[in-house]
């Protein structure tokens, strides 16, 4: 049969050149399955702003991973999944995969990690609120970054000032969601207008507009007008200059939660003030975010009763843009890292 699948032909820094770094390949593959073997259909496919850094570090000529919803079209007798099952796992920018769906060591990056083993979903988890989609936002992995930061780490009281940088995407737009819910007086920052005033209609109290040329002081001026109170909880998706005048500002007692920073990581800006001063004089709390360690059958199931209920209810909004067609892949990945307004939350490609 014949499998379709972007591959990486090209390491190229800061943003990426997707015409330069993706290339398209048919391959016609013999699909003989081993015993505990899978032959799965990719139905959605998930272009996210932290595979940069996963693309940097794929051998050139390998497919290009990727969060994405399969249905098992084939199985071998001793496989993890039946046909016909619905499963959610890294299967990458493929029309098809072909394995076993067992947990896959990835080494070649700078930090050594595990993509879990491919999960079964569960059809009765899904409907018209809550369609398969889904499973790739806020009832998949930006979902519970966003739920599992609020639930196992943060603490939010009412009154708090709650920064979040970059909260425009699927996982910054859930977490100012929550906090707001939770009570407290959310900023955000952005890069154009139009998403400012839709961070503002999701619940925002406030919208920073940065663009990554601003300089310190710009920044410093706008973010003090948003917070004039100091900042009490910070979820940090940007990064560079917006972090370092954050840390300036925060209280005593403060957490910050590091999700990821896409000025460093893509835009390749490596100065800023030394931090820990700002640290250690308001006894503040920093901690890594990394959703992996929190995939797990029952916080996948509180997942869904606790968030997903808070979407039922119209308490949540969660919004998809979708693309459509395999060779829409690298343009959907593109529109990341533009101003475009029609991109709203979570973006997707439906195969």
């Amino acid at each position: 049969m014949k499998i379709e699948k972007w591959v990486v032909r090209e390491h190229v820094e800061g943003v990426p050149d997707v015409d330069r770094v993706y290339e398209k390949v048919v391959e016609n593959v013999d699909v003989t399955l081993a015993p505990d073997e899978m032959l799965l259909r990719t139905l959605y496919v998930s272009v996210d702003p932290y595979l940069q850094g996963i693309a940097l570090d794929t051998p050139i000529g390998s497919h290009m991973g990727a969060d994405s919803i399969m249905e098992v079209v084939a199985a071998g007798p001793r496989a993890a999944h039946g046909v016909g099952d619905l499963v959610q796992g890294f299967g990458g920018w493929r029309s098809h995969v072909v394995s076993t769906g067992a947990a896959e060591p990835w080494q070649t990056g700078t930090f050594p990690m595990v993509f879990p083993a491919y999960r079964r979903l569960d059809p009765g988890w899904y409907d018209d609120a809550l369609p398969l989609a889904t499973a790739l936002s806020v009832m998949g992995g930006p979902g519970m970054t966003a739920w599992g930061t609020l639930a196992k780490y943060m603490t939010v009281k009412p009154g708090d000032t709650f920064v979040i940088s970059g909260a425009s995407g699927a996982v910054g737009a859930l977490v100012g969601q929550l906090a707001a819910l939770a009570g407290a007086r959310v900023v955000g920052t952005t890069s154009s207008p139009q998403k400012a005033e839709y961070l503002l209609g999701l619940g925002f109290d406030t919208v920073v507009v940065y663009r990554h040329t601003d300089g310190a002081d710009t920044v410093r001026e706008a973010l003090t007008r948003a917070a004039p109170d100091g900042v009490d909880r910070y979820f940090d998706n940007l990064g560079g200059t917006v972090t370092d005048v954050v840390f300036s500002m925060l209280n005593v007692g403060s957490q910050v939660a590091v999700c990821w920073q896409w000025a460093t990581q893509v835009g390749n800006e490596e100065t800023g003030p030394r931090l820990l001063p700002y640290l250690m004089f308001p006894r503040a709390t920093v901690r890594g975010i990394f959703s992996l360690e929190w995939f797990t059958e029952q916080n996948w199931k509180d997942l869904h009763a606790d968030l997903g209920s808070r979407v039922r209810r119209g308490e949540v909004v969660c919004d998809h843009t979708l693309h459509h067609g395999f060779d829409a892949i690298p343009a959907a990945y593109r529109s990341l890292y533009g101003d475009r307004a029609e991109s709203r939350g979570k973006v997707l490609v439906a195969l």
